[in-house]
């Protein structure tokens, strides 16, 4: 059985042989930097068919107490393949860091020191920069069926003139302390190990997308806070791969995942409802038209 250790680094990687040894490099220095005691850095690939595996059996060779990489036969999906890496590595709290994501150690202190600071709080996220250092929108309030349901058919651009929404928390002045936020994107968060145990971590139901806003819901409904802290930070390469057409396969899976969120929770159920019921009725209703033409 896989010793407990402190904290554990989880990196799901699939086709990202660009940027994974920059984001493995971060963790192992945070690694070797903080932690006098057990610590792990956890890949586990999803079926990559780039140099991913190869970068991974190097640093297996390199560091053979520190990290584990997990080599998939088929790509499980960023929530599932968060699930299986966690599992690999029990611990007392976890950092999930995307492929595409680097930081300093110092980061770790800061998103550590706002975990333990109350023990009702699950999930900490970090300032996440792009490359040329300005501020990400990463934390964001819980989406309204409304707000992406426009945003998909008209975009972003135009939502503003017509729907006032506040998604991305534009009204809030960057704070100087850690706040209290709806949810924060799964690129890079601190969770706690002891809510993992608990309540587990990502819902595989979602593929791609929704997962870490879904992570965040259940965290708020199980009575556990989410927390972001300025004070840390890093870097994400940040390509919004689903949002860079107008449709594209990654859209065509971002309204699924939406879709999916919105029928888990009550509060959005009605309108699922209603969405689904057109759904069921129109073939009816064409049915129906064609039997009188004919």
């Amino acid at each position: 059985m896989t010793a407990k250790c402190d904290i554990s680094f989880i990196i799901v990687s699939h086709n990202s042989a660009k940027t994974l040894r920059g984001s493995i490099e971060s963790c192992l220095m945070a690694v070797e930097t903080y932690s006098s005691s057990l610590a792990r850095v956890v890949v586990y690939d999803n079926a990559s068919s780039d140099d991913s595996p190869k970068i991974m059996n190097e640093f297996a060779q390199k560091y053979p107490d520190t990290f584990i990489g997990i080599q998939g036969i088929r790509n499980l999906g960023f929530a599932r393949g968060n699930n299986q890496a966690v599992a690999a590595s029990p611990s007392r709290e976890y950092v999930l860091v995307n492929p595409d994501v680097v930081f300093q150690p110092e980061t770790i202190k800061y998103l550590q020191n706002t975990l333990y600071s109350a023990p009702d709080i699950a999930i900490v996220c970090p300032k996440l920069l792009h490359l040329d250092r300005t501020l990400q929108k990463s934390i964001r309030r819980f989406p309204t069926f409304t707000y992406l349901f426009l945003k998909h058919f008209i975009g972003e651009k135009f939502l503003r003139f017509i729907y006032t929404f506040d998604y991305y928390y534009a009204e809030m002045p960057q704070p100087k302390k850690a706040v209290e936020i709806n949810w924060g994107i799964g690129a890079f968060m601190m969770i706690s190990g002891e809510y993992i145990a608990k309540y587990g971590l990502f819902d595989e139901r979602f593929f791609l997308y929704f997962e870490d806003v879904s992570l965040c819901v259940d965290a708020w409904q199980n009575g556990y806070r989410v927390l972001y802290q300025p004070q840390a930070s890093a870097l994400h390469l940040y390509r919004q791969a689903s949002t860079s057409s107008k449709f594209n396969y990654l859209t065509f899976i971002h309204i699924i995942s939406a879709l999916k969120f919105f029928a888990k929770y009550r509060p959005y159920q009605i309108q699922w409802q209603v969405i689904s019921w057109l759904i069921r009725v129109t073939p009816v209703w064409r049915s129906r038209e064609l039997r009188l033409k004919s």
